[in-house]
């Protein structure tokens, strides 16, 4: 049997995505947050983009000398911009989005104003994440959009997570999604991860989407690993890397890239300036055969 090189490139990303996970030896600390409300990408296409946002989980036995990753009270407004070779032009935007924490549960609500490949549009967001007991938690992300082909017409997302070994500082992460564009595409998908959170100031994510595209079928695995350092109050730096294939690229209202390759690389820095408010400055590159995209989006964030 002849293995394609679509197959090769799958079977390493499996076999990375599997050799990542960490293992019970690691040293034992605690755990608080997992990749857990998937943002919405901005092409429509089954690529790995921003599709694992880590929402703040509360409510963990977390010891002092690990604190949470991300914020579970807060506001954030910024905007982006992103230049796309081979006449694709460019990118740009605002955002505002905000997270309270409420007993069990933890809201999230974004808006996302985008004028991507000549069109222009506002996607919608909102999302809760569910505390079940000290080792279980869930959450669901809903979103739709008013303008701008190349944001969803709906989608959905939903996760369920388990906390693992003495401290519970491992969390493996279970998903679906679906996702609606506003032509023909319709994307279902299954999301397998893991988070770590080590004794030093270090946090070892990794993820595998498995996506299929209808019509026809398409199966388009994608994947990432995101390596982050810092600490609570202070600043946060985390490197992602994400890999894989894309079924279908919007580029027009009756235009799509189909069945190609593509990588990113996310560098996010989240500086806290004040007390309770501070920067979050994220550099951005992607590459696929039919363009590369590199820019930076900033925006200040409120603690209350």
């Amino acid at each position: 049997m002849t293995i394609t090189r679509r197959q090769r490139r799958f079977l390493t990303l499996l076999l990375l995505t599997l050799a990542i996970a960490p293992g019970s030896t690691a040293q034992e600390t605690a755990a608080l947050t997992v990749p857990a409300s998937a943002a919405p990408t901005s092409s429509g296409a089954s690529s790995d983009d921003a599709s694992q946002s880590s929402p703040q989980q509360p409510g963990a036995d977390v010891p002092s000398l690990i604190e949470p990753k991300l914020l579970t009270n807060y506001v954030e407004a910024g905007g982006d911009y992103l230049t796309l070779t081979n006449g694709f032009g460019y990118w740009a935007g605002g955002y505002a989005r905000g997270v309270i924490t409420q007993g069990k549960n933890t809201w999230s609500a974004e808006v996302n104003g985008q004028h991507e490949f000549g069109d222009a549009g506002v996607y919608l967001g909102a999302g809760d994440t569910y505390n079940f007991n000290p080792d279980w938690f869930g959450s669901l992300a809903v979103g739709s959009s008013v303008g701008g082909f190349f944001w969803p017409r709906f989608r959905g997302d939903g996760f369920i997570n388990k906390k693992w070994m003495t401290h519970k500082q491992l969390i493996t992460t279970f998903g679906v999604g679906y996702y609606a564009s506003k032509d023909v595409h319709r994307d279902t998908s299954f999301f397998l991860g893991s988070t770590y959170y080590f004794t030093t100031p270090w946090i070892l994510e990794e993820g595998i989407r498995f996506n299929v595209s209808n019509p026809g079928a398409v199966f388009s695995p994608a994947g990432f690993v995101a390596v982050t350092r810092g600490r609570n109050l202070k600043q946060y730096l985390t490197v992602r890397a994400g890999f894989g294939v894309e079924a279908y690229q919007l580029v027009g209202p009756t235009a799509a890239l189909t069945d190609f390759e593509s990588q990113t690389l996310t560098i996010t820095w989240r500086r806290w300036v004040g007390e309770s408010w501070g920067i979050n400055l994220v550099g951005d590159y992607y590459h696929s055969p039919f363009y590369e995209r590199g820019g930076s989006s900033f925006g200040f964030f409120r603690e209350f």
